[in-house]
């Protein structure tokens, strides 16, 4: 009797174990959530245990270009603490992040409106004068120059600091000999801009705290292929390649018309066949996928992107799945005819031969 009470009693705490409680529950799924005003310096913390490594999604895909990871640091729970950081807040980077595949740790990120002007605040003085202009947005083109222009007045000749996405230029390893200042340091100078050269530039003086900040974006350009084919029934792709850094939501419109002046229709007209997704590249929509293609999807179809001087366009040819085989059986029709014509002309040909052969027979049989 003993001897089954202790077996019972090993049972039910094997089953107990094996259930989690309400609180390994919560500690495991967590969900934490982050509110930031539009603009204020946005940064997303999750716990990791030290064998793992940070691996951020952003709704279950690709991270914005503007969240830039930090490395690890060692927290004072014995794990690590990885980060995300963007230098300023924007409405597209709200969303869920997780930091582990098994998303058990969750970060939601709230974007808000900034608070209006006279809004009563509990912020610093210090931190009202930093915030007190607004950044202003410069778009330029690869391979271009950026140029930017310090208007702090500076009449104690205090040295000028500048700094991309909050880290001084001189850390920043993708800018290295690639930038200079000139007028004292109060322009900056980038030649034959690239990609990556996009992001927060702020100047400010030495020992103040009063900065002005840029918002520095490339603009996008889009491309397509001039012309798309594809075969009656199989799977169509487009991508639209965007060049231009940070990359912006592609929309997609198609026309039958063949002509210039062909009124576009959002590719949702064409049904549940039709799917976007984020291309190779990363772009927000710049695959297009078309399940089945059948020939009333002929066209003409467009990709376009805010601030995008010109929209991509692709023309579309919708090919018979017989495409092929109808000049194979031409092929073979015009050998048969021209096999029963050389026949014909044989046959033709010999019979006057044996025709002559038998006349000169009985000629011979006569003399």
């Amino acid at each position: 009797m003993a001897r089954t009470g202790i077996i019972l009693s090993l049972a039910c705490l094997f089953l107990a174990g094996l259930v989690p409680s309400e609180a390994q529950k919560g500690e495991a799924e967590r969900e934490t959530v982050v509110r930031v005003s539009a603009g204020a310096p946005l940064t997303v913390e999750c716990r990791l245990r030290p064998e793992q490594r940070a691996e951020w999604r952003r709704d279950g895909g690709a991270l914005p270009p503007e969240m830039r990871p930090v490395a690890e640091a060692p927290a004072p729970d014995g794990r690590l603490t990885a980060r995300l950081r963007a230098a300023a807040a924007r409405a597209h980077l709200a969303g869920t992040y997780t930091c582990t595949p098994e998303r058990d740790q969750r970060v939601r990120v709230l974007v808000q409106p900034p608070a209006p002007a006279g809004e009563a605040s509990s912020a610093s003085p210090a931190a009202e004068e930093r915030s007190s202009e607004a950044a202003r947005e410069l778009l330029f083109d690869v391979r271009s120059n950026i140029t930017l222009r310090c208007e702090l007045p500076n009449d104690g000749g205090l040295a000028y600091v500048w700094k991309k996405n909050g880290t001084a230029l001189e850390e920043v390893w993708e800018m290295k000999e690639r930038y200079q200042l000139d007028h004292g340091g109060a322009e900056f100078k980038v030649a034959r801009a690239v990609e990556d050269d996009f992001g927060n530039y702020s100047c400010a003086l030495a020992g103040q705290p009063q900065q002005q900040l840029w918002d520095v974006r490339g603009r996008p350009h889009l491309k397509l292929p001039a012309n798309s084919n594809v075969v009656e029934g199989q799977k169509l792709k487009l991508t639209c390649r965007v060049i231009g850094k940070p990359y912006p939501r592609v929309q997609w419109s198609y026309s039958n018309a063949t002509d210039e002046e062909g009124n576009f229709t959002d590719v949702a007209a064409l049904g549940a066949r039709v799917s976007l997704g984020a291309s190779e590249q990363g772009v927000p929509d710049g695959a297009l996928v078309l399940e089945a293609a059948a020939r009333a999807d002929a066209g003409r179809y467009r990709c376009a992107a805010p601030r995008a001087p010109a929209a991509a366009l692709t023309t579309l040819r919708v090919k018979d799945m017989y495409a092929a085989l109808w000049p194979f059986l031409g092929i073979c029709a015009e050998v048969f005819v021209l096999c029963a014509i050389i026949l014909v002309y044989e046959k033709r040909r010999t019979k006057p031969d044996l025709d002559d052969s038998d006349t000169d027979n009985h000629d011979q049989k006569k003399s």
